[in-house]
């Protein structure tokens, strides 16, 4: 019998979704900061829910058995990949769980931009009649999307839907559906002066890391907008910053900073054309149905010996 560990408030909707055939084969043990050390010992599996940085430490020193982990997140920058390979651990994440409402994030920021929705209201709660505030429209404007996984492909899905031009930026340069053109590895840099809109999507790597920097900045189109909803790191916010206050850079819409929460006196919040959001563009209440259904694919996979899907590369941290 496979012991996993379950957290305590998935476990109903893990046992609920156990199959009948399958129950005779899983034990699903929770998560108790009062575990023996002889309880983690059994254990094979487990998926990291309501499990706190000195849980998930004690769970990795005291689990000679376990065999596969799974983050219900996509970003895995803080977890301890390379002890997690030497130790032959596969590590499973959650990739594309959060694709459809961030994508969604992603279109309403850039019809706010078009759309001049943040000018509308402040002339709203001014009593003022704007008729001078022109809007414009998506429709045949160019989109750069730099990494095309879950979440890159289901923005290019939807901005496909406007009559965009989408130009696609991955590591192989593997041809993305909607996409009229695929870059390849650094070659995204030269795109960025056509590009009237740039979204980040990319995992935080060393080689991700600050690859938005006062160069780059200075080689987008005038009045183009740049979209992190990444990892707040990839992004030299204080060039960012510099670029919309005295650079031609049209606005900037962030999801994910560097520091979270962001403080009360960066700059960030008074930045002109800034729409500023809390790491919130994943929520959803369809959220947790998706994570148990990708969990419960993947725990039945690994209970039959089959390839488990959204593996994390250890080497490449994802």
């Amino acid at each position: 019998m496979v012991q996993v560990l379950v957290g305590a408030s998935i476990m109903d909707d893990v046992r609920r979704a156990l199959p009948p055939a399958e129950r005779d084969r899983i034990e699903l043990v929770g998560v108790d900061a009062t575990a023996s050390e002889a309880d983690l010992s059994r254990i094979e599996a487990a998926i990291r829910w309501d499990l706190d940085d000195a849980g998930f430490r004690r769970l990795l020193d005291q689990a000679p058995k376990l065999r596969w982990l799974h983050s219900p997140g996509a970003g895995v920058e803080r977890w301890p990949l390379g002890e997690l390979a030497d130790r032959g651990i596969v590590l499973t994440n959650g990739a594309g769980v959060f694709a459809i409402p961030i994508a969604e994030w992603v279109l309403t920021a850039m019809l706010t931009a078009v759309k001049r929705t943040v000018a509308v209201n402040d002339a709203q709660r001014a009593h003022r009649w704007a008729t001078d505030i022109q809007a414009d429209e998506l429709y045949g404007k160019t989109l750069l999307v730099l990494g095309t996984g879950g979440i890159g492909a289901a923005v290019i899905a939807r901005a496909s839907g406007f009559g965009m031009r989408i130009l696609a930026g991955n590591r192989s340069g593997r041809p993305v559906g909607g996409a009229q053109r695929t870059i390849k590895g650094a070659a995204w840099r030269d795109a960025l002066r056509d590009a009237d809109f740039v979204v980040v999507t990319v995992p935080l790597t060393e080689e991700t890391t600050g690859m938005i920097g006062a160069d780059e900045l200075r080689s987008f189109k005038p009045g183009a907008w740049l979209l992190n909803v990444g990892r707040g790191a990839t992004i030299d916010e204080p060039a960012l910053i510099d670029a919309l206050t005295h650079g031609s850079l049209g606005g900037a819409a962030l999801d994910a900073w560097t520091t979270e929460p962001l403080p009360p006196d960066d700059l960030a919040w008074d930045a002109s054309n800034m729409i500023l959001s809390p790491h919130m563009s994943g929520s959803s209440p369809a959220n947790r149905a998706r994570i148990l259904a990708l969990f419960m694919d993947n725990l039945r996979r690994f209970v039959a010996d089959q390839p488990l899907i959204n593996t994390v590369d250890l080497s490449a941290g994802y």
